[in-house]
C-alpha cells in the first residue's frame, strides 16, 4: 500500500456514482422516479413535480427530507418507490472487487440511499459480500450528508477513529465534514471542467475513476 494511506484502518465509500459511473444512468432513473412520487402526491403536473422536487432537495438535503419534514411522508414506502429502477445497465466489476477485496482494514458503505437499494446495487456490481457494513439514510435518521451530524452517527455507531479512516465520495461538498473530522478524503470528479478551487482545501485527492486509483495504489505497493 502506498505510505500515503499506511494508517488507513477504515475504507468508507459512498455508493452511486462512486462504485459505478455515471453511464449506467441509474440516478437519472431514480430522480425521475422521486418526480413521479412527488406528482402522483400531489396530483401535479410533472414539470411542476420536479419544480417541488429539486426545491425541497436544495432546503433539505434530499426531496424526502422535505416530504417528511411538511407532509409526514413514510419514508421507507417512499424509498422502496423511487428505488425500483432497472439495473440492468450495471455489471459486474471483478477487477474492482479483488482491489476492494486486498484493502487492508475495514470496508464500509456510507450512502444517502437505503440499505436494501444498496444491497442490490452491490449485487448488480458483484460487490455483495464485500462491505462490512452499509450505513444508510435510515441510521442517519434521514439527516443526509453532508450534514456533520451523521458523519459523527457514522463514526460513534461503527466505532470509526477518523484520522484513520479514508472516504471516497463523489460529491465535493460531502466530503468536508469528513475532512472536518480528520478523514482522509478522495474526490471522484466524473467531469474534468468541474472548477475545484472553493473545494480544494478538504479534498486530498481527486481522482476520475475508482478501479484505476486502486488498481494504482495496488500497484505501488508490489513495486515496493
Amino acid at each position: 500500500m502506498h505510505s500515503r494511506f499506511d494508517h488507513i484502518d477504515s475504507w468508507i465509500f459512498d455508493l452511486d456514482l462512486t462504485l459505478y459511473g455515471p453511464e449506467a444512468n441509474i440516478m437519472a432513473q431514480v430522480r425521475d422516479r422521486i418526480a413521479l412520487y412527488v406528482e402522483r402526491y400531489f396530483n401535479i403536473s410533472s414539470d411542476a413535480a420536479h419544480h417541488i422536487r429539486h426545491t425541497y432537495w436544495k432546503k433539505y438535503g434530499t426531496t424526502l427530507g422535505g416530504l417528511m419534514a411538511e407532509h409526514s411522508v413514510d419514508p421507507h414506502g417512499y424509498l422502496d418507490f423511487v428505488h425500483d429502477v432497472d439495473m440492468s445497465l450495471l455489471h459486474p466489476a471483478p477487477d474492482l472487487r479483488g482491489q476492494i477485496e486486498a484493502l487492508p482494514g475495514r470496508k464500509l458503505i456510507f450512502t444517502n440511499a437505503d440499505a436494501p437499494y444498496a444491497r442490490r446495487v452491490l449485487a448488480a456490481r458483484g460487490l455483495d459480500g464485500v462491505f462490512e457494513d452499509i450505513f444508510d439514510i435510515h441510521r442517519m435518521q434521514h439527516v443526509p450528508k453532508p450534514a456533520s451530524v451523521s458523519y459523527d452517527r457514522l463514526c460513534n455507531e461503527l466505532y470509526i477513529d477518523p484520522a484513520r479512516a479514508l472516504f471516497v465520495e463523489d460529491s465535493a461538498h460531502n466530503l468536508g465534514p469528513a475532512k472536518a473530522l480528520g478523514m482522509t478524503t478522495i474526490w471522484v470528479n466524473h467531469d474534468i471542467a468541474v472548477d475545484r478551487a472553493d473545494t480544494a482545501p478538504f479534498i486530498d485527492h481527486e481522482i476520475a475513476d475508482i478501479s484505476g486509483w486502486l488498481s494504482s495504489i495496488h500497484t505501488i505497493e508490489r513495486t515496493i
